[in-house]
């Protein structure tokens, strides 16, 4: 089923996300941080990482009930947050 296959990519894309923060991090902004300052960035990113990974999940699964209403405004909001990510990501 496509919306599986759409889900496992969604799920090593999450990893790749929180790797690349994380290693950023620790390379970059962890030297001058407390260790409650560490826990607490690292804290902070899985938060909102979860919470949008949760949300595209959401989706998919509404896209495959005819039930379901889709909510563009959030599809919009993906979007821009997809397209501020490329934007900023490393090597760009």
């Amino acid at each position: 089923m496509a919306s599986d296959d759409i889900r496992r990519l969604l799920v090593s894309q999450r990893r790749r996300l929180v790797g690349t923060i994380l290693g950023f991090a620790e390379r970059e902004l962890y030297g001058d941080l407390t260790d409650e300052q560490k826990l607490g960035f690292r804290t902070k990113v899985l938060n909102a990482v979860d919470a949008y990974h949760e949300l595209t999940l959401d989706i998919i699964g509404a896209t495959n009930d005819p039930n379901e209403i889709i909510n563009t405004e959030a599809l919009e909001l993906l979007r821009d947050i997809r397209d501020q990510l490329a934007r900023d990501a490393p090597g760009r």
